[in-house]
């Protein structure tokens, strides 16, 4: 009874707490875009347009942030009326109310999961594109530089420049090819092609570890299959093509364990909130710990980005903040439960 009363107050609040974040997102990408804007003279159109493309990325912070305000103001409420204390005082235990709760964050944590992986990668290119548009006036050209790919097993391989593929053709086309194999030789080609499971390099050079110089007019060196070159941010992919480019781009590693770590990162939210809510006495506390959880996730969030930008925890530095959150609410659980 009293575990539905919680869920039923917590989700009448919840769509306040999703709009209230969405529109303090929505007005920071506005502020942060309005000088491009007025640059440009963009039509209102063109602008909410953006805003728009941009809502699933919004969604996807709104969702496990706005649970949190929502459980943590129904508490409120309770502590206030003092119906917190009467279950207490009934022999109600915590524990009681954590399971609830916890199930309640794998629901949203399930829609958070397939909002990252497949609907936000599909309006995130279009936001993409018309943002390119905005600032330089024209569409993307869909050429990528200075690509740098490390397949497991294949050696490194480099292109200077990669040309999306010509119309009614299916290879892109490489320039300033070099490829390093794991015996040692390396492989030049000023041109070459990008199709699916291989490069061919024409005319090209291989020196082996020896120092040796070969040349073949046409050489195939293969490559995993399903990685694509694509001119948009990982951002921008598929939860299917993020996948495969990981295979073979060690830089879209971390992106990929993000989207898993934000998905997993809406049950420890809402886990920590209710150990809190539960732990409080006073209901001004409640809407201090809105806080506190809020800006210590952003700031356990940004860092991680950070050690990854640096290479100091790889794709595992995208769980950083759940780990520490984790920690917390297996602490907070214990104490409650003793």
């Amino acid at each position: 009874m009293l575990q539905r009363y919680l869920l039923r107050e917590t989700l009448s609040l919840y769509l306040l707490g999703v709009l209230l974040f969405v529109g303090l997102i929505t007005f920071d990408l506005l502020s942060s875009l309005s000088g491009a804007f007025l640059r440009a003279k963009t039509p209102v159109g063109e602008i909410l347009l953006m805003v728009g493309y941009r809502v699933p990325h919004t969604l996807g912070i709104a969702l496990p942030l706005g649970l949190v305000f929502a459980l943590l103001v129904a508490l409120a409420r309770w502590i206030r009326l003092s119906e917190l204390k009467a279950a207490y005082a009934a022999g109600v235990p915590p524990r009681t109310f954590i399971g609830p709760v916890v199930a309640l964050g794998l629901v949203v944590g399930a829609l958070v999961l397939v909002n990252e992986g497949w609907v936000k990668p599909i309006t995130q290119e279009r936001f993409e594109a018309l943002q390119y548009k905005i600032y330089y006036g024209s569409e993307p050209s869909g050429v990528l530089t200075e690509r740098t790919y490390t397949p497991q097993g294949l050696g490194v391989y480099y292109a200077q420049r990669i040309y999306p593929p010509p119309q009614g053709e299916v290879g892109s086309r490489l320039e300033g090819i070099r490829v390093v194999e794991p015996g040692g030789s390396v492989w030049s080609a000023e041109r070459g092609v990008w199709v699916s499971g291989a490069w061919r390099l024409e005319n090209a050079y291989r020196v082996d570890p020896s120092g040796k110089i070969f040349q073949e007019a046409e050489h195939p060196l293969p490559f995993p299959i399903g990685v694509r070159p694509k001119a948009i941010s990982y951002e921008a992919m598929r939860m299917t093509d993020l996948h495969a480019t990981a295979l073979a781009d060690p830089a879209a590693q971390f992106p990929l364990a993000r989207r898993y770590a934000n998905a997993v990162a809406t049950v420890v939210l809402a886990w920590l909130a209710i150990v809190i809510g539960l732990s409080l006495r006073e209901s001004a506390w409640a809407f201090i710990a809105v806080v506190g959880l809020i800006f210590g996730y952003y700031t356990l969030f940004t860092l991680s980005a950070q050690f990854a930008r640096f290479d100091l925890l790889g794709a595992y530095g995208a769980w950083l903040p759940n780990l520490v959150y984790g920690g917390l609410a297996l602490f907070g659980t214990w104490r409650l439960l003793r």
